[in-house]
């Protein structure tokens, strides 16, 4: 996609965020409270970036490390994307628990966008849009960082991919369709998968 669509894709996002922040917990459960930047669109500036992964956002919950373990998504998800909108525009969502860091093997040296606290982040903005991110992005973690990050994130993973596989197991024969209950164990899969090789990455370095 063009880099100018790419930016204002960055801005719906956290205007978008503040609208669902704005709506009751009785309305929208799930709470996210910070929305960061990572990928391309933080890097040199291009003319077009990547329509898959160019525009990456990395959502903060108020939920548990466990519920939002690499790759899964959080109970009421659904319906704040609903609410959201932002899965009818080209960004790459990903969820992640408050207290945690935001930052792992993937998403790399990222950039506060929004706060339910604060707001939009009008610098961050600005600099997107001129091309000059770069200078607002954190230092890379050190190997042992990253490998503790790593690990706890591992941990947070196979938790949910232990409670996943019961979920299935309960639901598998119940009325209605198994097929939500298999997605949500086949995403905790390849999220602890992608994690172990990622670790195994790290550890050939």
């Amino acid at each position: 996609m063009k880099r100018a669509t790419a930016v204002r894709t960055a801005e719906q996002v956290a205007q978008r965020c503040a609208h669902v922040a704005a709506q009751p917990a009785g309305i929208v459960r799930l709470r996210v409270v910070e929305a960061w930047l990572w990928g391309p669109l933080l890097g040199p500036p291009v003319e077009e970036v990547p329509d898959d992964g160019g525009v990456s956002v990395a959502l903060v919950c108020a939920e548990s490390a466990e519920d939002c373990a690499w790759g899964t998504v959080p109970p009421g998800a659904g319906q704040w994307l609903a609410a959201s909108g932002l899965t009818r525009r080209p960004v790459h969502l990903v969820f992640r628990a408050a207290g945690q860091p935001v930052w792992n093997h993937a998403v790399t040296r990222p950039v506060r966008l929004w706060s339910a606290a604060d707001g939009t982040d009008e610098d961050v903005l600005r600099a997107v849009g001129e091309g000059a991110a770069e200078d607002l992005r954190p230092p890379a973690p050190s190997p042992d960082e990253l490998a503790r990050r790593l690990e706890a994130e591992l941990t947070a993973s196979l938790a949910a991919v232990r409670r996943t596989s019961a979920e299935h197991d309960a639901h598998r024969w119940a009325p209605g369709s198994p097929v939500g209950w298999a997605d949500a164990l086949a995403a905790a899969v390849r999220g602890y998968l992608e994690l172990l090789d990622a670790g195994t990455r790290d550890s050939r370095r």
